[in-house]
């Protein structure tokens, strides 16, 4: 990347339509991971509109006050879902930056393999994290279903579906950047070796959550022609 190809910070003044065109573009980043976090902020911002509008038809004290603490709880996740878009953004970044370091002396050339081993990890962590946040928004979507209102059903099968979508995309940018990237797995054999269980469950959630909203729209009556 050229120094005059900075990518704008994610924030309230970032537009859609600058964001999808850096993304369209030449640049390195925005990428997978970014693009990805992105989408999820969204679907988590969506599953605070499913739980706050069911939250308001729910009668029973109890479902009302569910819903209530998830609207918070996601509201938090998609705001940090956004972050994590930045942060991938910075650490390849900052990777690409280690590939210009000095190397003339031996000094140089240890600073360097810092560096860059501290970039690498980055570049495998970071999407490592943010396919967490995706399932644990998944495991939300589920802990909602049973008390979502009709009128949002579709919208919680969207936000899974789109947590689902990125989940997806966070671990094939991590397993790509390790394949690429890691000269050695041994510092990641931890978080590797947990990811097969939550992985599994984020999967099970969001196929649940889809029959679930799939056979609760089909139930739906019909509205007539006599009252339309």
């Amino acid at each position: 990347m050229r120094d005059s190809e900075v990518m704008p910070e994610i924030n309230s003044q970032t537009t859609l339509e600058s964001f999808r065109g850096a993304a369209a573009s030449g640049q390195p980043v925005p990428a997978g991971v970014a693009i990805a976090a992105v989408s999820a902020s969204f679907a988590l911002g969506l599953l605070a509109k499913v739980a706050d509008v069911s939250s308001r038809h729910r009668q029973a004290a109890g479902s009302a006050a569910k819903l209530s603490s998830v609207v918070e709880a996601v509201a938090n996740e998609s705001e940090r879902m956004l972050q994590m878009a930045e942060i991938d953004i910075a650490a390849f970044e900052a990777y690409l930056r280690t590939q210009r370091l000095p190397r003339p002396t031996d000094r140089e050339r240890e600073s360097r393999r810092r560096a860059i081993e501290q970039a690498v990890r980055d570049a495998i962590e970071i999407p490592l994290a943010a396919a967490r946040a995706a399932a644990r928004g998944l495991d939300l979507c589920a802990e909602i279903s049973d008390a979502t209102h009709a009128a949002v059903l579709a919208d919680l099968g969207s936000a899974a579906s789109l947590l689902e979508g990125a989940l997806r995309t966070f671990l094939i940018c991590a397993d790509s950047n390790l394949r690429q990237f890691a000269a050695d797995i041994e510092p990641f054999r931890a978080s590797l070796g947990e990811r097969a269980a939550w992985e599994a469950r984020a999967y099970r959630q969001a196929e649940a959550v889809r029959k679930h909203v799939t056979s609760a729209i089909n139930s739906l009556p019909r509205k007539s022609a006599t009252n339309s």
